[in-house]
């Protein structure tokens, strides 16, 4: 789902856009390196059974499948699977489905991760409970969501050129504001690590992920502008050349920003 999922879930991006699949490829560029150290940290192995949930345009589902190897297995999902693809790997198996209504196989999987998803879901303290109890004993739940709440959007915004923070700021209003009136839990990330233990997890611990980017070379953040535009415009906080000013700056060769701060928890089901 940060990945993909409909829109009464809560989800703010259309998986009909025709552009989409390349702004959930710049998603992976940016933010697969942290979620792939960490599941490398927590000892995926030969012959795990996983479960990639939200699977998107499928990289960390084709990850999982490659650093199983043919003893295991990976079972990727979404609610919209157009953009996912095996690539011929015949141990991972993509399946349309949805979390909040469609059953798991009970303590299945060594390891299920979610990117991008939980914060989307309405009730997403049973979406997590869903994911430990597919999890089997001594296996882990990796989870991953934004924090765009409070603080964090000013704190983005600092790393923003001198005389765009002012722009930047108004941005991340706007942001949370859109998420926020499509039923999205903007601070999702931060509450992640109480979550996962209130499902019955224990060793949680967490991270945060800020990834500096450079101007000119990565497209997430143009892409996720233009997708969002009608509803950053409905906020009030922003107007349509300030969207473009935003994207023109992104483009910019020599100019850094912050996309937002997501956060990576994990938690392992007790034995």
């Amino acid at each position: 789902m940060g990945d993909t999922a409909t829109m009464e879930s809560g989800y703010v991006f259309d998986p009909s856009w025709e552009r989409e699949h390349g702004r959930l490829l710049a998603l992976e560029e940016i933010y697969d390196s942290q979620s792939r150290h960490r599941l490398n940290e927590l000892g995926v192995a030969d012959g795990w059974h996983c479960l990639e949930v939200g699977c998107g345009a499928g990289s960390i589902a084709r990850w999982l499948a490659k650093q199983v190897g043919a003893a295991g297995r990976v079972l990727a999902t979404d609610l919209d699977t157009r953009f996912a693809n095996a690539h011929g790997l015949s141990n991972l198996e993509i399946r349309t489905h949805d979390l909040r209504t469609d059953d798991l196989p009970d303590a299945s999987f060594d390891l299920v991760h979610a990117r991008a998803v939980i914060e989307h879901l309405p009730d997403r303290d049973e979406a997590l409970r869903r994911l430990a109890a597919a999890t089997r004993p001594g296996g882990w739940v990796v989870v991953e969501d934004f924090d765009i709440d409070g603080p964090m959007y000013p704190a983005a915004a600092r790393y923003c050129p001198p005389g765009y923070t002012e722009l930047a700021e108004r941005l991340g209003r706007a942001l949370r504001a859109a998420f926020g009136a499509a039923g999205v839990d903007t601070g999702m990330g931060r509450r992640l690590p109480q979550a996962l233990a209130d499902a019955g997890l224990t060793e949680v611990g967490a991270q945060v992920h800020a990834p500096v980017l450079t101007g000119g070379d990565a497209a997430f953040l143009p892409l996720t502008l233009r997708s969002l535009r009608p509803r950053l415009l409905a906020t009030g906080e922003m107007t349509d050349m300030d969207i473009e000013d935003v994207i023109t700056l992104t483009k910019s060769h020599g100019t850094t920003c912050i996309p937002n701060f997501m956060v990576i928890a994990w938690g392992r089901k007790p034995v």
